[in-house]
């Protein structure tokens, strides 16, 4: 494995929260797959972490399963290496723990509140009739252009379009654009992703219609628009998700404001403003 995805990988092996050398301490039945000094490490305890790193992660130790193994047992090494030299009971080391147990345990606390949030199919229901007007696909074009430098070869490219002459091919032997390749094609688009210029016109063509000259800052400009999607309700069924996944965070929100509301009302807080506005560099 390079070294920098393996520097990355042994970097989440060492944060993930399991950090606390509890290999072997689960189910005892779990197959070995290496010892340290004695110590197991086994399937289960593998799984585990691997489990727990982020997705991207994962999917490169998932390929390269021996090299996260090693990196595991490398971890195992450097952590009983620090102990014997007493790093954990170094004060900064101390007081980092403590606040990384502080934070895994409050993160506990909010996964736990967040599981309590339960959307109905009611409730998505009823936001995707009030709010049904967002739910409407724009309009959406494609089209096909030629650019030349000078309006005298705009206009004998109009000429030969005029005469019948196929537009994907002039557009390959006379534009400057890069769509020339793919016979002036420039794909589908909504609008304010192209110049203003070139969406007027084209809001203004019927399917199969070609424009006359138009100038821009790029050059002379011929458009032929070659299909128009219009605008439609998108049915419930394909935002679904998204509007579930919009509403139980809007509800997580809320139930957490509640929560440490709740919290401070029962609280007895006094802040020294004036020790504060000192303190603050």
């Amino acid at each position: 494995m390079p070294n920098t995805p393996r520097i990355i990988i042994l970097f989440f092996v060492i944060i993930s929260v399991s950090v606390a050398l509890c290999s072997g301490c689960g189910n005892g039945k779990s197959r070995v797959l290496a010892k340290v000094n004695g110590k197991a490490i086994t399937v289960k305890d593998f799984d585990s972490r691997l489990s727990k790193m982020p997705a991207y992660y994962k999917a490169i130790a998932s390929q390269r399963k021996k090299d996260f193994l090693e990196d595991m047992i490398n971890e195992q090494l450097l952590y009983r290496e620090a102990l014997k030299r007493g790093l954990n009971r170094d004060k900064d080391v101390k007081e980092l723990i403590e606040e990384a147990r502080s934070k895994i345990i409050v993160a506990k606390l909010l996964e736990n509140e967040s599981k309590k949030t339960v959307v109905s199919e009611e409730r998505i229901e009823e936001f995707y009739q009030e709010h049904k007007d967002d739910f409407v696909t724009p309009l959406k074009m494609r089209a096909s252009h030629i650019m030349v430098d000078t309006e005298e070869e705009a206009r004998e490219v109009q000429k030969k379009l005029n005469e019948g002459a196929d537009f994907a091919q002039l557009a390959k032997e006379y534009s400057k654009d890069p769509s020339k390749d793919r016979g002036g094609d420039i794909g589908y688009f909504v609008k304010g992703q192209l110049m203003p210029q070139i969406e007027e016109v084209c809001l203004k063509l019927d399917v199969g219609q070609t424009s006359d000259i138009i100038r821009t800052k790029f050059g002379y400009h011929i458009i032929r628009l070659t299909e128009k999607v219009e605008p439609r309700a998108v049915d419930l069924s394909e935002v679904r998700d998204a509007i579930k996944k919009e509403l139980m965070d809007q509800a997580q929100q809320a139930g957490m404001e509640e929560l440490i509301k709740n919290l401070r009302s029962k609280a007895h807080i006094r802040i020294n403003e004036k020790l504060l506005e000192g303190s603050v560099q």
